[in-house]
């Protein structure tokens, strides 16, 4: 019994120190700078050393607290801290060249040139209204023979079209013939006049001078080459001088009308060169100029209508192109100056703003606004925001660009900020999706506020004390007043209740 007590003390005695040993080096660690680390690092501190200065709203910069918590569209805040911003414009972020090598991220500098731009359009071939010939009778009569028949016809210059009979021509014809015989030059040069206005054909004025013979059909000729566009009149058809007969178009010369995009046609110039080609035609192109570019878009299609002008006199009749057909047109296009451009790959278009990802000195990098201009193949004309020389990242840049727009002005050169007063608003449509009472907030789906530049969407919002919070009612459609607190909250100043424009509440 009494060997049993003294090894329970011996057990008891062994316990203490090894508790005391275990308590002492426990102390010791959490005591050391070591412990401190982890404790920090546990704590989720930057770097397992250093406090964030302030937290901001993803979507605002603008938006500040010491603390976490919700932007005003209910989106967690995130931590700032002091190598964030350090020594930096707002949005550069620095990243090691492990990460760098290991996003994959490809720089390129920015450079100033004169691309070239191949402008593809679809047109359609059409006769050169400036080249149809419309045929009249310069008197009254009847169409004796038509030796067209049908629209479509072709004919040579100078070749039969109809014969008239006209008592008029027949007169007149005697009239040159009596001066002949009295040979009066006065009379013979008024009569030859006579004849000429009325359209008769130099061969039967010369075969009236050798036969003086009055013809009863005078037979008149086509003016010029080219195919029937229009016949109005039959075999036996009394005609008078304000009747079109018939018209000629040519095919020496036609038009091809395309349609082109605004884009396209900036610096276009009449003259400029053209290539055209057609399913229709395989094997052929055809030189064209540019004619004309009209004024007005398209209605329906929102493209400007542009005219060219092809010469096919020199091509037989077989290779020409004809009207109806569908043609391609193709035209090289150059700036007369030098200007920026980037890659296209390069820009990040966000709906409301492109940007590009500017590529600092020492691993930094900062997401800029830029305004683009013309497309030249795979490149964007930059009309501002960059320089020739810079350097920016065309891989990778949509990782870079969500780290940088958090906290990003967008500008290259950090801006004096222009703080928003109370006394700036903006009015805007919305519905209505929650209320709290107790903390005097409410949830709208607003539209666009054009006083803040912000985008319609759904977040919290707090109500003037003016206003009575019971008059929000869920799924109502309201017309509200918005103002910016000195908080950074957006507030309702004034309300109207759709419907019910009496709840003024100002």
């Amino acid at each position: 019994m009494a060997d049993s007590t003294k090894s329970q003390f011996r057990h008891l005695i062994i316990g203490l120190v090894a508790g005391s040993v275990i308590g002492a080096l426990a102390y010791a660690f959490f005591m050391s700078p070591q412990g401190h680390d982890m404790e920090n690092a546990a704590s989720g501190d930057k770097g397992g050393e250093e406090a964030p200065l302030y937290w901001v709203a993803p979507m605002d910069p603008n938006f500040k607290r010491d603390k976490p918590g919700k932007s005003p569209m209910g989106m967690d805040l995130v931590p700032v801290y002091a190598d964030d911003v350090a020594g930096d414009s707002p949005g550069t972020v620095s990243i090691d060249p492990v990460t760098v090598q290991n996003l994959g991220v490809k720089t390129a500098q920015v450079e100033r040139v004169k691309p070239t731009q191949t402008v593809r359009a679809v047109g359609q071939v059409q006769f050169a209204e400036d080249a149809i010939e419309h045929v009249h009778p310069r008197i009254e009569g009847w169409v004796e023979v038509l030796n067209v028949r049908a629209i479509g016809d072709y004919v040579e210059k100078g070749a039969p079209l109809y014969s008239l009979y006209s008592p008029e021509l027949v007169n007149a014809q005697e009239e040159f013939v009596i001066a002949l015989k009295q040979n009066n030059p006065s009379l013979i040069n008024a009569a030859r006049m006579r004849l000429n206005a009325l359209s008769v054909p130099d061969t039967l004025i010369t075969q009236l001078e050798r036969a003086r013979k009055v013809a009863h059909k005078v037979t008149f000729v086509a003016p010029q080459s080219g195919v029937i566009k229009e016949l109005n009149v039959q075999q036996g058809f009394y005609v008078k001088p304000s009747m079109t007969m018939l018209s000629i178009a040519s095919l020496e010369r036609v038009w091809v009308l395309a349609d082109i995009f605004p884009r396209d046609a900036i610096g276009l110039k009449s003259g400029k060169p053209a290539r055209i080609s057609s399913n229709d035609l395989p094997g052929h192109t055809f030189d064209a100029s540019l004619d004309y570019l009209y004024p007005a878009l398209s209605a329906t299609t929102r493209t400007l209508q542009a005219r060219f002008v092809v010469d096919q006199s020199s091509n037989t009749h077989e290779n020409i192109l004809r009207p109806g057909m569908y043609t391609q047109v193709h035209m090289t296009v150059q700036p007369e100056q030098p200007i920026v451009v980037v890659p296209s790959q390069a820009v990040i278009r966000t709906g409301t703003s492109e940007r590009v990802v500017l590529a600092l000195e020492e691993g930094k990098y900062k997401s800029i606004n830029v305004e683009l201009g013309r497309t030249f193949g795979d490149s964007i004309e930059v009309l501002d925001g960059l320089s020739q020389g810079d350097k920016i990242v065309i891989s990778a840049q949509f990782l870079i660009d969500s780290e940088s727009s958090i906290s990003s002005d967008f500008m290259r050169m950090a801006p004096e900020q222009e703080d928003v007063g109370s006394d700036v608003s903006a009015w805007t449509q919305a519905t209505v999706n929650d209320v709290d009472v107790q903390a005097r907030k409410v949830t709208l789906t607003h539209g666009y506020l054009d006083a803040f530049d912000m985008m319609g969407m759904t977040m919290d919002f707090t109500v003037a004390e003016d206003i009575n919070i019971n008059d929000f009612v869920i799924d109502a459609q309201v017309h509200v007043e918005i103002i910016r607190e000195p908080s950074g909250m957006f507030q309702v100043k004034t309300l109207h209740v759709m419907g019910d424009m009496q709840g003024d509440h100002e």
